[in-house]
């Protein structure tokens, strides 16, 4: 069997960041890592995850051109990028920490080219910088040559480190070898003229040191002696030797400045030409693994995988330069151990045991000419029989003499085209021709001595022929399309064999005389003959692995095992291991598609194919399997679904290395919360010969009743797990049945919090305090019983007095305001005539009076519901110096009048603008500051307004009143009381309601009013307001046009109101303004009014007789009535607004009204018109 080693490709197709790979190392767990050009790369024979450089991220990578890549005894991963420093990534590959000279300035370039560890120091080596050692604690001693010591460093420039077997460094520089002896440098001269030349490659293997120098290859023993390779020579000026890798016979790989060598024990190098043809390139670095397979940097492809059992597979191809035809359709042993190939221009080669490849002819033979060759069979006289596409039978003797028989020939042949020849036992040659049938020949004369036509007088069918053997017995069969055929010597014809499928065979192969193998499209079937009639022992197909594919033929090797060619690859199936194994491109194979009738096996055991890309591949079926060893399986990532994504998990335990104990074998992950939806879990078996044929398979404990099989992917996703502890166990076998540790997984899905333990404990204590609670219920059912009656009953008392109390306020309120709209504004309608000043005095009594009745209500209704839970507070923003600068200039007069100093004092921190109520701020605070303006006979009133942390507003109100005790301001914030009782109410009057309502109110807003006070010292109210900070609205007025106030021209109005005294109040106030006011007593005059006349705005009062007003507004409305509609009512229930704003109102407003209320919104509403 010709040795011709061809490596599997891995590129850029496959995840690879780029094709030029400068370094190669191995973890600890069994990962490959790859320093290319474009970042660094991990491959796990599936993917590959990348790491490169991230602008801004300082744990990236310092750059992406990387020349090495090493992992030392703590399973850190060491790179280097191109001019920048050396990079180190712990075993949790979370980030990179770097080592430069910006940040180190004892490390003397940045230029790394080598590096090696042992016992946790990193030595590497630079351009131009020297030596150095990274201990443990992170220090980094540097070594250079010095001037006159030959105990120093021999030159700056550091190219290989290596430790030998005893731990001894060896480092090579351009001045050449050097070895660490602990505190300085012994230098080491090598054979050859120059005893320091530049140190290329520094390799131990096993007590020897192979040394790759500028002139030659050089070994030393562990003696110390030295050995100059017959061949070191070769390896020297520009191909001198880089990397240098043993194999387990003997052999080693050795990468040079140009291109692989192989050299075998005791023989001259050859180059190796592994993968595709490529040009002189140096080669940095070829990796071995335990097993016993290499890797391979190929520049401009990528990298190169050869497996360990490489020796099985020789591959010839045009492409190579080992063979002439694009197409190799016939192959045929030969007597003398080579093979013959024929190819599809009428090319025949001979490829010897030796593996060279020697032409019959220049060309095509002249006996085929430019027909294809469709078999070839090689007689006992070494005549080769040759059946061509031009329907002849040729033989070409040893000489070179050749004879054709066609169908005009004497003994003519068949009239179709011949496809496939066999030499039966007796020398005689059997010949199948498509759609005609079988001839046998004589091979010394080529006379015909039995044919066999098509058609079932003898047998054949329709002459669908295919594969032909020789029973053990020596008789003739033939698989075709009707199923198994056998030649009967006496009928002289073909018969069916019972007991065999009546389907078509596309292959057969007989393992014993009694056993015969064959496959169709359901699977390789084995049937054994008992009492003269087949029967089916075994069928393997899909579920095996094995397709549902024509195959080509079937073979059958020394051991038993069934070889099967297909267009899918080349599957092996071992019977008494039941294991099934598949040839292919991952075995270097350039293609996988084995041609139809292109398949043959010498007498030595060798499986020679041709395939559909021109080449001519040869297995040897007899090459021993690779030993059985335990591949590594990892828990490569973990994931779960959260929020939507895939959030990976944290393992621990997740790597095995080699040799792990079995505690190791056992991985954990952070419990899973209840709301994660699913886990996924990613297997990876790193064996590399055939990662696409891996198996991989798990078993959930409590979950999986089996082992459920993932196939090739090694990735499950598990969903909906319930809450609990759960151990998953992981199974792999590669493609070589080699099966890896068990490894196991442990993790928890925690609980709900009501299925906590906790949570458990409390309800089991809950249902036990239910079943006390039932038994004692029992026994005060009837003081419960009674307890409950009694407790309805005053509820329900409450609740009548409550709806009394409400209601009452409600109708005096509405029956207040009435009346009050009278006073009022009848007081306001005689203060704009002639009056004396006795008369005037009187007149704003009234006023005042009428004003304190309307406060007096307000503050019962804000009582109200604010008992009732129906306040409503604004949620809006506000500009809170705006509201202050109104509320003093309400209250700076007041003071004046009383002689008093007021003064508001704003701090710079305090907000510009706040969200809430403003009108029920303002509220407070004129309460506060009316209340301090009062009590206050002289000295000052102040207002202090500053920040509340962490928001809102405080508010200090001081005065220099007469103060008070703790007795009075105990009784402050009481309704209906205030601080000395009847003296007080009789001196300064007022209800007590003022600060009850303000606290309350400030209660609801989530503030608070408190009061320091001491007699004679005066008052001093601090008002806290919690309200978040907001920008304030852009102001809608100028303040000149908010004093002057609103000025509209003389308007049409109607007014419906029931009441004359209101009607004639507002009536006056609005023709007081200029306008033209109709009035109306009820809804039917108003309807009449509308479509007899034009109308400016309609005010409608909403409890008129007959018709209410929200009723009018809707009949207005409906009738096309398009002016502004405003409601005046007297109502203070709080869903009188919404009700009409529903009906069609664009303003409301609320009874007694004044001059300055109707004119403004007489405004607000034209201005919104138009």
């Amino acid at each position: 069997m010709p040795e011709v080693p061809r490596a599997r490709i891995i590129g850029v197709a496959d995840g690879l960041p780029s094709s030029k790979v400068n370094g190669m190392a191995f973890d600890h767990a069994g990962y490959l890592w790859l320093a290319t050009t474009d970042g660094l790369a991990r491959y796990d024979g599936i993917g590959m995850k990348v790491w490169r450089h991230t602008p801004g991220d300082p744990a990236s990578l310092p750059g992406n051109d990387l020349t090495l890549v090493s992992v030392d005894d703590r399973d850190r991963i060491w790179v280097a990028a191109e001019g920048r420093g050396l990079s180190m990534m712990d075993s949790k590959r979370e980030g990179f920490v770097h080592y430069r000279q910006a940040e180190r300035p004892e490390i003397g370039s940045d230029d790394t080219f080598a590096v090696a560890s042992r016992n946790g120091e990193v030595w590497f080596g630079t351009y131009g910088g020297g030596l150095h050692r990274l201990d443990r604690d992170g220090r980094i001693t540097r070594f250079a040559p010095k001037p006159g010591d030959l105990r120093s460093l021999p030159a700056e420039t550091v190219l290989s480190l290596a430790y030998d077997g005893r731990g001894d460094l060896w480092v090579g520089t351009f001045k050449g070898l050097a070895r660490w002896t602990g505190s300085d440098f012994e230098r080491v001269a090598v054979p050859g003229e120059d005893p320091a030349p530049w140190i290329f490659s520094v390799t131990p293997v096993g007590d020897q040191l192979w040394v790759g120098t500028k002139t030659g290859l050089y070994r030393r023993e562990g003696d110390g002696r030295w050995t100059d390779p017959d061949y070191s020579v070769m390896f020297g000026s520009l191909n001198a030797v880089l990397t240098l890798a043993p194999d387990r016979g003997g052999n080693f790989w050795l990468g040079t400045q140009r291109s692989i060598w192989r050299v075998a024990p005791n023989a001259v190098p050859v180059p190796a030409t592994l993968g595709p043809a490529r040009p002189a390139r140096p080669v940095q670095q070829i990796v071995g693994q335990e097993d016993g397979s290499f890797w391979f940097p190929f520049a401009g492809t990528g990298v190169g995988y050869l497996r360990s059992d490489w020796r099985r597979v020789a591959q010839y191809s045009r492409e190579r330069g080992t063979l002439s035809s694009e197409l190799y359709p016939s192959l045929a042993p030969s007597a003398s151990g080579g093979l013959w190939l024929l190819g599809a221009r009428g090319e025949i080669e001979r490829l010897g045991a030796d593996g060279v490849v020697e032409p019959v002819s220049d060309g095509p033979h002249d006996s085929i000419g430019h027909s294809v060759p469709n078999a070839a069979v090689e007689d006992r006289k070494g005549r080769l029989w040759v059946a061509t596409s031009r329907n002849s039978v040729v033989r070409i003797d040893p000489s070179g003499v050749w004879r054709d028989w066609t169908v005009d020939t004497p003994e003519p042949a068949l009239n179709g085209e011949p496809e496939r020849m066999l030499i039966a036992r007796d020398g005689t040659l059997w010949i199948s021709f498509l759609t005609q049938g079988l001839q046998q020949r004589d091979t010394d004369t080529g006379k015909v001595l039995s044919t066999i036509l098509v058609g079932p007088e003898q047998g054949i069918g329709v002459g669908d022929l295919g594969s032909m053997k020789l029973a053990p017995d020596g008789v003739l069969w033939v698989a075709s399309g009707q199923g198994m055929l056998r030649h009967d010597a006496a009928g002289k014809r073909m018969q069916a064999v019972q007991g065999l499928p009546r389907e078509r065979v596309f292959g057969f192969v007989f393992d014993a005389a009694d056993s015969l193998w064959l496959q169709t499209l359901n699977g390789l079937e084995h049937y054994r003959r008992d009492g003269g009639k087949w029967r089916l022992q075994a069928r393997i197909g899909v579920a095996e692995g094995i397709p549902a594919v024509e195959a080509t033929d079937l073979f059958r090797d020394r051991l038993g095992r069934i070889w099967m060619p297909t267009s899918r690859g080349l599957f092996r199936w071992d019977p008494k291991a039941r294991q099934l194994r598949h040839f292919g491109v991952q075995n270097g194979m350039s293609s996988q598609e084995f041609i139809r009738r292109g398949s043959t096996m010498t007498p030595g055991g060798v499986l020679a194919s041709a395939l559909s890309d021109g080449s001519v591949v040869l297995v040897d079926t007899e090459l021993a399997d690779p030993p059985p060893r335990q591949p590594r399986l990892q828990w490569h990532q973990l994931d779960v679904r959260r929020h939507g994504r895939w959030v990976p998990l944290p393992l621990q335990g997740s790597s095995l290395p080699a040799g792990a104990t079995r505690a190791a074998r056992y991985a954990t992950i952070p419990s899973l919360a209840p709301d994660d939806r699913e886990m996924r879990v990613q297997l990876r078996l790193l064996s590399f010969d055939d990662p696409q044929a891996n198996r991989y398979y798990t078993r959930l404990e409590g979950y999986d009743s089996d082992w459920v099989s993932v196939g090739n992917s090694g990735e499950r996703v598990f969903a909906g797990l319930p809450s609990g502890s759960y151990v998953l166990h992981a199974r792999a076998v590669d493609a070589n049945g080699n099966a890896a540790v068990e490894r196991t997984l442990e993790f928890n899905v925690r609980p709900p919090w009501w299925r906590t333990p906790p949570a458990l404990a409390a309800l089991a204590g809950l249902i036990a305090l239910l079943v006390w609670w039932i038994a004692a219920s029992y026994r005060r059912r009837l003081q419960r019983r009674l307890s409950w009656q009694a407790a309805e009953h005053e509820r329900e008392v409450a609740k009548q007095a409550s709806l009394a109390k409400t209601r009452f306020l409600a109708t005096l309120g509405h029956e207040v305001r009435t009346p009050m709209t009278g006073v009022l504004g009848m007081s306001e309608l005689l203060l704009d005539t002639p009056l004396n000043e006795r008369q005037r005095g009187y007149t704003e009594s009234i006023l005042r009076a009428g004003q304190h009745l309307l406060r007096l209500v307000n503050d019962a209704l804000d009582l109200a519901r604010i008992e009732s839970g129906k306040l409503e507070l604004a949620d809006e923003s506000f500009d809170l110096r705006a509201l202050i600068e109104q509320a003093a200039e309400l209250m700076r007069p007041l003071a004046q009048q009383r002689g008093l100093a007021f003064e508001v004092l704003i701090a710079p921190s305090a907000p510009r603008g706040l969200r809430g109520d403003a009108s029920r701020v303002c509220q407070i605070l004129l309460n506060l500051l009316g209340n301090a303006i009062k009590f206050t006979e002289q000295g000052k009133v102040s207002l202090i307004v500053d920040a509340l942390a962490p928001q809102g507003v405080r508010f200090e109100v001081a005065d220099t009143g007469p103060g008070l005790n703790e007795e009075q301001k105990a009784r402050l914030f009481r309704r209906f009381e205030q601080a000395d009782g009847a003296r007080t109410a009789a001196r300064y009057g007022g209800s007590g309601l003022g600060l009850a309502i303000c606290q309350e109110l400030a209660a609801a807003m989530e503030g608070h009013i408190a009061v320091h006070s001491e007699p004679g010292q005066g008052a001093h109210f601090v008002f806290e307001l919690p309200l978040p900070n907001a920008e304030p609205p852009a102001s809608t007025k100028s303040p000149e046009t908010a004093t002057r106030g609103p000025q509209i021209g003389p308007l049409a109005l109607l007014l419906v109101e029931d009441d004359p005294t209101v009607a004639e109040v507002i009536a006056g106030l609005l023709r007081a303004q200029g306008h033209r006011v109709t009035h109306v007593a009820n809804g039917l005059a108003a309807l009449a009014e509308v479509t007899t006349a034009h109308f400016d705005l309609a005010l409608l009062d909403l409890d008129l007789p007959g018709i209410t007003g929200l009723d009018l507004a809707r009949q207005l409305r409906a009738q096309g009535f398009a002016e502004p509609l405003v409601a005046v009512t007297a109502r203070a229930d709080a869903d009188a607004e919404p009700q009409a704003s529903e009906a069609g109102f664009d303003r409301f407003l609320r009874k007694p009204v004044t001059g300055a209320m109707l004119a403004d919104t007489v405004a607000a509403v034209r201005a919104a018109k138009h």
